[in-house]
């Protein structure tokens, strides 16, 4: 039977914990790396849906993009976040393994899943740290590339919304452009945004898009797609979870691996587009 250090191995070979960003708080965040486990569950949110359904599925184990331990405790409460999820993996015998910046920096991780959901052509990244640009495993954060053709702006706005699940996306530029060059990175994009004005990208499919990125992307006459954060990172977790599982097999470790099916976008639109008020 496997154990959580092996998993964070696999985890590690699949995306380095080497590419982690200084700021960030990557690897085992709760749990013992030489407890066993049977069953292994990839979310994008250590949440409270998260660990109920780890609970439902017998999950001794939890791979997530995001990290729950993020900034320093001063306490850990079973009344508040994130506290009380920290106590209840620990009381459950629930492991919890973070992939962040790793995952978005890694080959096969959440920036190139999304350029393949687009299937871009040629993708390059949108930024390189130096300290790694030889490491095989390393693809950079965000990147760019060519769509197979030339489509209208809402033409690829549509095909996004579609893709990401049938939701609404935010648009910035005229219907009617035609766009090829599109760059992409999942999560909030906003430090990106001068790789992508500087890399001359048609469009910039990203989430979290901020009013005044909006504004200084449009006066530069670069198109903006936000489809959410939410969006963005998940279509990283059925390949995360596929790499596991052949991990799993290959090693007859005898491991069940699912990806979370409750979790959901924090965000919901409510009501419909409506002209602007006249001056």
């Amino acid at each position: 039977m496997p154990k959580v250090k092996d998993v964070m191995d696999w985890v590690d070979a699949y995306a380095p914990f080497r590419f982690s960003a200084g700021w960030d708080r990557c690897g085992l965040q709760v749990g013992d790396p030489e407890a066993e486990l049977s069953r292994l569950l990839v979310a994008l949110d250590p949440g409270s849906t998260t660990l109920g359904e780890a609970l439902s599925l017998k999950c001794q184990c939890v791979v997530t993009h995001h990290p729950l331990i993020f900034q320093p405790l001063e306490s850990v409460r079973a009344d508040v976040f994130p506290g009380k999820l920290i106590m209840t993996a620990v009381r459950e015998g629930i492991s919890l393994i973070c992939a962040h910046t790793n995952l978005d920096a890694a080959r096969a991780g959440t920036n190139e899943q999304l350029a393949r959901v687009f299937a871009l052509q040629g993708v390059t990244p949108l930024e390189i740290d130096a300290a790694w640009q030889d490491e095989p495993r390393y693809a950079g954060m965000g990147c760019v590339g060519e769509l197979p053709a030339e489509m209208s702006l809402d033409g690829l706005a549509s095909f996004a919304a579609a893709a990401m699940g049938g939701g609404a996306v935010r648009v910035v530029g005229e219907p009617g452009r035609s766009v090829r060059r599109v760059a992409v990175c999942t999560g909030s994009g906003g430090g990106l945004l001068d790789a992508v004005i500087t890399g001359r990208a048609d469009v910039y499919i990203t989430g979290d898009v901020k009013y005044h990125d909006a504004m200084r992307a449009e006066e530069h006459g670069l198109a903006v797609i936000d489809i959410g954060h939410f969006s963005s990172e998940r279509v990283v977790l059925q390949p995360l979870a596929e790499y596991l599982r052949s991990r799993a097999v290959g090693q007859e470790a005898g491991l069940e691996v699912f990806v979370a099916r409750r979790e959901k976008d924090p965000l919901r639109i409510v009501g419909s587009a409506v002209e602007p008020l006249s001056p």
